[in-house]
């Protein structure tokens, strides 16, 4: 504008104060999930994925610090997480896929808003389409109720992500047997932590989480388990990558046996029992072709059993068969 150096101040602020003006019109808009380059807090390695969280101390869950991992620029990263501890800018809320009184799930024009009513504090995550950007507003100080509820909407950000790099989230318990890892699922109640104790119990085997796995199905005949910082109120929590031996669906019964379930039945339970989203039509898909992926590669059937140990013979018995054949 040619003005001289006098002048620049009083420019500067006219030159502000119109763009702010049409910032609150909605005529200029931000990007909402243009992130600012800054070092990263905390990086995480989880299945293969590598996640850069930035912000406050205090605001990320303990239970994250065992995925902890020194950053090598040769690590792309899959996900840049912020946490900004302020009520989010006011905004469209969009299209509504899923509504319920612990998650709100919106579609915007360039971006998924998810809102958690359920939480202590104002919560409310903005992801990309394409899952590698999050703000997460966490608009609450960082007492141990509001520390959890971050960490669950946390969890959410990661498994929608996971689900597009063929990574599934399968509702279970887990231990280590001849090498393999063996899932325990069922509906609640059927009894998971009580087997795969009586399996620690009985044969001193190795409890990798207590309440959730990531299956991968990235190369289908050799399908995987990826250990979880998420692990539901059992504090079983390891890091770690080993092979999937099997699903066995437990159902409580008067006498312990194992049944076979044929292609159709084995696919729908492991779909079933996939905590991975399921906003859209798409994503049910996907959650459908990794059971149906799943199933002719592993050990997959129902566990009729009693609380003692012959369940545990019982289904061992099933697995050194299988393993052998």
């Amino acid at each position: 504008f040619q003005a001289d150096k006098a002048e620049l101040p009083r420019l500067k602020s006219d030159i502000l104060q119109f763009l702010g003006k049409l910032h609150l019109l909605k005529i200029l808009e931000d990007d909402p999930l243009q992130l600012p380059p800054k070092a990263p807090d905390l990086y995480l390695r989880i299945g293969g994925l590598t996640l850069a969280l930035t912000g406050p101390a205090g605001y990320f869950s303990s239970t994250l610090s065992p995925f902890a991992t020194a950053f090598s620029e040769k690590d792309p990263i899959d996900q840049r997480i912020e946490l900004r501890p302020a009520l989010p800018p006011s905004h469209p809320l969009g299209e509504a896929l899923l509504r319920s009184d612990q998650l709100i799930v919106l579609k915007n024009t360039d971006r998924y808003i998810l809102i958690f009513p359920a939480a202590e504090s104002p919560l409310e995550a903005w992801l990309s389409f394409d899952g590698s950007k999050v703000i997460l507003y966490a608009a609450g100080s960082p007492s141990q109720i509001f520390v959890k509820d971050i960490f669950h909407a946390l969890r959410l950000c990661f498994l929608y992500l996971a689900q597009k790099k063929c990574l599934f989230a399968l509702h279970s318990a887990s231990l280590l047997y001849r090498k393999h890892i063996w899932l325990f699922s069922g509906h609640s109640g059927a009894g998971k932590s009580t087997h795969t104790h009586l399996w620690h119990s009985f044969l001193q085997v190795p409890l990798i989480n207590g309440d959730l796995n990531l299956l991968d199905c990235r190369i289908p005949l050799t399908p995987a388990v990826h250990g979880l910082p998420w692990c539901g109120t059992s504090e079983i929590s390891t890091p770690g990558t080993w092979p999937l031996g099997g699903i066995i669906f437990l159902k409580q019964a008067p006498e312990n046996h194992v049944e076979q379930l044929s292609p159709e039945e084995g696919q729908l339970a492991i779909a079933q029992h996939l905590i991975s989203p399921s906003w859209t039509g798409t994503q049910a898909v996907l959650n459908l072709k990794a059971a149906q992926d799943l199933y002719p590669h592993i050990l997959v059937c129902r566990l009729y059993c009693t609380k003692e140990t012959q369940a545990v013979e019982t289904v061992r018995a099933a697995i050194d068969q299988w393993l052998e054949s």
